[in-house]
């Protein structure tokens, strides 16, 4: 019986990855690589350093498209909202007595929007971010560590995601991973092939279900 939810935020909760992929497309561009949206779709949800070595691998332009990404997505963000079903989801959970876990990469500005956005503050029990460990996702340092603070075991647990990284994640920390297809890069075959137990269109589909009951 599940007692904890751990959410991924960019792409499952927040409207946030077309934002980034454009922001990952024009830093790349600004340092002379033009790599393809779609590709750069395809990696959202990635730590950043593994997301850029997939297209380049010199360790000084690595930090240079990391800085202009944070820039360039700090003037995006404002465009960045709750997707359907989000907020109620939270909601919900906390109305019925699960604790609620964040897992994210983004950074500090860019979570302070989201917990605004996302009205969290206070009806979640805490934040883990990719920061804190030393593997990011698809590794899953992430979730053990969201599971050793909240103090739950993988069979309390049970996580929601939009991308194979979150599933792959989850799974390896031996966590059931439920899926949504708001992060537009996966389909549900896709994802159930990752490992996903179900996927549903949104939040407000997946809260619909009744879920995690």
């Amino acid at each position: 019986m599940a007692k904890v939810v751990v959410l991924d935020v960019d792409g499952t909760l927040m409207d946030t990855n077309y934002l980034h992929t454009e922001a990952w497309a024009r830093a790349f561009e600004e340092v002379g690589h033009r790599i393809p949206r779609a590709r750069l779709h395809k990696q959202i949800g990635k730590g950043s350093s593994l997301l850029i070595r997939e297209f380049v691998e010199d360790e000084e332009t690595e930090e240079r498209i990391d800085e202009l990404h944070s820039e360039i997505y700090a003037e995006l963000q404002e465009y960045g909202h709750p997707l359907p079903g989000a907020k109620e989801l939270i909601s919900s959970l906390r109305e019925r007595g699960y604790e609620v876990w964040f897992v994210t990469s983004a950074k500090d500005e860019e979570l302070e929007h989201h917990m605004q956005e996302l009205e969290a503050e206070g009806r979640i029990s805490g934040v883990v971010n990719s920061s804190a460990v030393e593997n990011p996702k698809p590794a899953p340092d992430i979730f053990e560590l969201t599971l050793q603070r909240a103090g739950a075991s993988p069979d309390e647990t049970v996580a929601v995601g939009d991308a194979v990284w979150d599933v792959e994640a989850a799974d390896a920390a031996g966590i059931h991973t439920v899926a949504v297809l708001t992060g537009g890069a996966y389909s549900r075959q896709e994802l159930e092939e990752a490992g996903a137990v179900t996927v549903y269109e949104d939040c407000a589909a997946l809260l619909e279900s009744g879920f995690p009951e």
